[in-house]
């Protein structure tokens, strides 16, 4: 047999040393032969070097290393040469090169064709029109979500890129972003430790994209590998990269010191039906000590759901555990979404019994979900109310989306329809249709002044209009839980001045 030693020369971010044991991103490997045969597969480490055998009649190999975005780099390889030892060492080096080395570790998690990849000094991809871009962050605690200012440790800027660093305690977290051309929406952030977000105008021309693409980072390569392969359904590269038993053991092993990463593992071993190789009692020390992270009682529920009755106690059930995770929050991974969607459904009308209020928010969520790869997104105003409804605009300014034209199209083609909808409505007998008076005619209101200006009544309210005296030339209409008065003098009326934005942070506020 002849061996092939892959080695991953990828810079690691000191971070990753200092806040967490993080064992390093695992990623596929695949040996080829010359007619493209696929002759072993396994997983390379970027602090630990892999092995892998081939048989001893090949002389041609090709070594691929695939990325959770679908991105692949081939190395060649010739063994026609003996080698002493019979080893060949291949080492990968980071090809995904950028035009800022600070926004390089992105790469690999964008669409592959992603311009951000390219190492063009001047790349200007349009991000200076989004310098209006506000960013809010929220944080619950004491069971609602409250604003908390925006302190990054550190943050970049270019035409092509914007990043920073945020300090985040053990809390649920969620960073906001909109603009008058940006659609608003959460993406959650990972806490117990620092984070990094970085932005980037987005890599499709699918009108359905959302205008800016964002990338998180809780400086935890191996665990959240497995999850961006997870939101991408790539279940064979997940396969290739560890036995399922050894990451829970790297990971839920150090769940006291990092239960972030802890729930990735919990994640993939479900994913790959291999939860029941682990102690029960993993699963349930993690929803006991963690209740800040709502994915420790999402993974839970998950686990008793599939062992069955035997298992539920009055302490962990899995519809306990379902309404404790809401009551924390969000889950901060896009699986969990997925799984409190298939618990909810499993569980039907006694979760809907029992807190209708709970079935809501997972429905809400679901409707509301949007795409940031392993990390939980969702469009909406407000932390807490997942919206299916598309909001643009400054914070006190909200407006509603206009629908996509290039999504509106008619169920039938112009053509096929051969004008029957035209003939059959001319068939019809003409009928006249006399509108109903259910209320009573509104009495005309006079206004003593031409220059009034006019007012929108909102609809929904009832009103109870007071006609002015002489020695009081307004116009009074009064609703129900508000006033609103309008003044009659002939003279210039005085502009409004729109009420400002209470610090929001800007993204056109970081020097490039």
């Amino acid at each position: 047999m002849k061996h092939i030693v892959v080695l991953l020369d990828y810079p690691s971010d000191a971070r990753l040393l200092e806040q967490h044991q993080d064992p390093g991103a695992a990623l596929p490997v695949k040996v080829l032969d010359a007619d493209g045969a696929v002759l072993t597969v396994g997983s390379a480490r970027a602090r630990e070097p892999s092995q892998l055998s081939v048989p001893e009649e090949v002389q041609l190999a090709f070594v691929r290393l695939s990325w959770p975005s679908g991105r692949t780099v081939t190395q060649r390889v010739d063994m026609s040469n003996p080698s002493g030892t019979g080893t060949y060492t291949v080492v990968f080096e980071p090809t995904h090169a950028s035009a800022n080395e600070w926004s390089a570790w992105a790469i690999p998690k964008l669409n592959p064709r992603s311009r951000l990849a390219s190492p063009q000094a001047d790349l200007d991809l349009g991000m200076d029109e989004f310098s209006k871009v506000w960013l809010r962050l929220w944080k619950f605690e004491g069971g609602e979500w409250n604003r908390v200012s925006v302190e990054p440790l550190e943050a970049h800027r270019s035409r092509s890129a914007w990043q920073m660093d945020l300090q985040l305690d053990a809390s649920n977290w969620l960073m906001q972003i909109g603009g008058s051309k940006v659609t608003w929406r959460f993406v959650a952030l990972p806490g117990n430790g620092r984070a990094r977000v970085l932005i980037t105008p987005k890599d499709s021309s699918d009108p359905r994209a959302d205008e800016l693409k964002v990338v998180v980072t809780g400086f935890r390569s191996g665990a959240e590998t497995l999850l961006e392969f997870l939101s991408r359904d790539a279940i064979r590269s997940m396969n290739a990269v560890a036995d399922p038993v050894q990451v829970a053991r790297e990971l839920l092993r150090t769940k006291f010191d990092d239960p972030v990463g802890a729930v990735a593992a919990a994640y993939f071993l479900l994913r790959v039906d291999a939860a029941d190789q682990v102690p029960l009692k993993w699963f349930e020390n993690l929803s006991r000590y963690f209740r800040w992270l709502p994915d420790t009682a999402i993974v839970h529920c998950a686990r008793l759901l599939r062992d069955g009755r035997r298992t539920h106690t009055a302490d962990f059930n899995p519809l306990s555990l379902l309404r404790e995770s809401l009551s924390n929050g969000w889950p901060v991974f896009t699986e969990g979404v997925n799984l409190l969607q298939e618990a909810a459904s499993l569980l039907g009308n006694s979760l809907l019994d029992a807190d209708p209020l709970a079935f809501h928010k997972v429905q809400a969520l679901g409707a509301g979900k949007g795409w940031a790869g392993a990390i939980t997104s969702f469009y909406g105003r407000y932390p807490g109310e997942p919206d299916v409804l598309r909001w643009a605009g400054m914070p006190r300014a909200p407006r509603r989306r206009q629908i996509i034209p290039q999504l509106v199209k008619s169920r039938l083609p112009s053509d096929a329809t051969l004008d029957f909808a035209t003939e059959f409505l001319q068939g019809l007998p003409r009928l006249q249709i006399e509108r109903a008076q259910t209320l009573p005619p509104f009495p005309p209101v006079e206004i003593p002044s031409t220059q009034t200006p006019s007012a929108q009544i909102p609809s929904s309210l009832t009103p109870a209009v007071q006609i002015p005296s002489a020695s009081t030339p307004v116009v009074q209409i009064s609703y129900v839980g508000e006033s609103i008065g309008f003044p009659t003098t002939t003279g210039r009326s005085k502009r409004v001045r729109r009420q400002q934005d209470d610090g929001e942070f800007l993204l056109g506020s970081v020097a490039p």
